[in-house]
């Protein structure tokens, strides 16, 4: 067996393990730590939601989705609170009218202004990584069918 493919498969069995054990993953995000377990819900429709507001080719892979999130950084800084609370009680103030909570708009301005953007994207990697990817390639592509019949509607109309 080569050596690159038992880093590989060793890599493959330390995720796996991860996920099952549901084992945080520590980022760091303008000089703060912060622990991330496996995703809620609720917080990957979030991500996803974002995904669809800047997903510009719907045949789009994963390389095409994080140059879309390079070229928009209040969705990164948005989806960067959303896996750093995972709480619909610490990401809405009130959940019912969708308004974001103090907690969630002093979070996005310490990632804004007291970090640096250039490690962004790799905890992004990491955020993503914790999301079930079957759900969120599912959910974008019932989002974006969703936004089509829409926008044929309002067309026809």
């Amino acid at each position: 067996m080569s050596e690159d493919k038992k880093i590989s498969e060793l890599d493959a069995m330390t995720r796996l393990a991860e996920i099952m054990n549901d084992s945080p993953t520590q980022i760091e995000i303008g000089g703060k730590v912060y622990k991330i377990t496996a995703l809620k819900m609720g917080t990957q429709v979030l991500i996803a939601e974002e995904t669809c507001k800047i997903q510009k080719n719907h045949e789009g892979n994963m390389v095409d989705l994080f140059n879309q999130f390079a070229r928009s950084l209040p969705a990164v800084i948005r989806c960067l609170a959303y896996a750093v609370l995972n709480d619909k009680d610490k990401i809405y103030k009130d959940y019912a009218t969708k308004e974001f909570s103090n907690e969630f708009y002093a979070l996005c301005e310490q990632i804004e202004w007291e970090s640096d953007k250039g490690t962004w994207m790799s905890v992004l990697v990491e955020v993503i990584r914790k999301i079930d990817m079957q759900f969120f390639f599912t959910i974008t592509a019932q989002m974006t069918e969703l936004r089509t019949m829409t926008l044929r509607r309002i067309q026809e109309q």
